[in-house]
């Protein structure tokens, strides 16, 4: 049997094992407390307001991917790997709230968010926090669409540093800019010191249940490009070895433009993002839409510009069969200024919600850059709490 035979297999395997439930072949009560275990760890509250609770995520991936590199030999990429294998706390005091949270994936130990945040009229944050660019980014990769983020998210280094972020929330607006530092890991591998200033706002003239429009805009300065973290990104599949990676340089400014839109059932987003330095310059974006068959809508959250988390109408728990979503994207990044190449990716996927904190992804990608051809099919199991 072929690897992609046995992803297959195995997301089948994973469909009949999850719907087991669902079928008659447990008791309600089972059903019940099977479900309990995809729905969050519990929340320690106090008489006080304040609370504590312990977070986390494990994605593990399958993946058969194919690469040719032009006038080269094709490369045959069957593995898996945990792909995010994450653990922290998060809690409330009084009007501050903190989270911290270490990644072990790759058989190494990375920072991911380590702040605290006060909440008044404004709201300040202090600690290790993404930057504050893009609704592709900071929308939480558990609730992403797709296995992968855009490419322009990685080549252009939009990741989490050290800094300070104020912001400003309304009903239906964000605004929030921040300044920022190297990432603990960089500090960690003593990198050289990097200065990054960054600021985002968002609006929603259309905010109703199941319908939604959303716009964004957000830039960024970078004033040395030796820092964490890196400009680097593969085309879509976490696996893959072919990379795209800019060269700009010092004194940095990059720039994005954002729109999405919910209407019941279909939810689309697209952006585009550009930035420029003294060595080079590189742009990119993508435009994604994405279809309910079981009737959910996606979730978004105004004050964040972002999307939050789905739930499927009818889980296993409840003698349904879940959530399942169809979604497709094509997505471009071009870096020919900047000492690189141009890739463009299609990717098509589906998406089951068996429980709330629970998803099982199968994704297809198919790449043409100017130095390679690529594409692969790849299967997640992916559970948080």
């Amino acid at each position: 049997m072929g690897f992609k035979s046995k992803v297959l297999a195995g997301f089948a395997l994973i469909l009949v094992g999850f719907g087991l439930p669902s079928i008659g072949l447990a008791t309600d009560t089972d059903e019940k407390s099977w479900g309990k275990l995809f729905q969050g760890a519990p929340k320690l509250e106090y008489a006080n307001g304040n609370w504590i609770k312990l977070r986390g995520r494990i994605f593990y991936d399958i993946a058969s991917i194919n690469e040719t590199p032009v006038g080269g030999v094709t490369r045959n990429i069957d593995e898996d790997q945990f792909r995010v294998a994450r653990i922290g706390l998060q809690g409330k005091i009084g009007k501050f709230k903190y989270v911290g949270e270490l990644d072990f994936a790759g058989g190494k130990t990375s920072f991911k968010d380590f702040n605290i945040a006060w909440s008044g009229p404004v709201k300040i944050k202090v600690g290790q926090m993404k930057t504050t660019n893009s609704m592709e980014e900071t929308t939480s990769s558990i609730n992403i669409s797709f296995l992968e983020r855009a490419m322009f998210t990685d080549a252009f280094g939009i990741d989490r540093r050290l800094g300070v972020v104020i912001a400003k929330t309304g009903k239906n607006y964000g605004l929030s800019a921040g300044v920022f530092g190297n990432s603990i890991d960089a500090e960690r591998k003593n990198l050289t010191g990097t200065t990054v200033s960054s600021a985002r706002a968002t609006f929603a003239p259309i905010l109703e249940s199941g319908k939604v429009l959303h716009f964004g805009a957000s830039v960024r300065y970078t004033d040395n490009a030796i820092g964490a973290p890196s400009r680097s990104s593969r085309w879509g599949a976490g696996l893959a070895t072919e990379k795209v990676r800019p060269i700009i340089g010092d004194d940095a400014f990059l720039y994005g433009f954002e729109t999405a839109t919910v209407i019941g059932k279909f939810h689309a987003q697209a952006e585009y993002m550009a930035e420029s330095g003294d060595l080079g310059s590189a742009k990119g974006g993508f435009v994604q839409a994405g279809y309910f068959l079981t009737g959910e809508t996606r979730k978004y959250k105004a004050g964040a510009g972002t999307f939050a988390r789905i739930k499927p109408l009818k889980p296993l728990s409840e003698g349904g069969f879940g959530g399942w979503e169809v979604v497709a994207r094509v997505d471009n990044f071009d870096a020919r200024n900047a000492n690189d190449e141009q890739v463009t990716a299609w990717t098509t996927g589906l998406t089951w919600y068996p429980e709330s904190h629970l998803r099982v992804k199968l994704n297809y990608t198919d790449a043409n850059g100017d130095r390679f051809v690529g594409d692969g099919l790849q299967l997640r199991l992916q559970i948080d709490w």
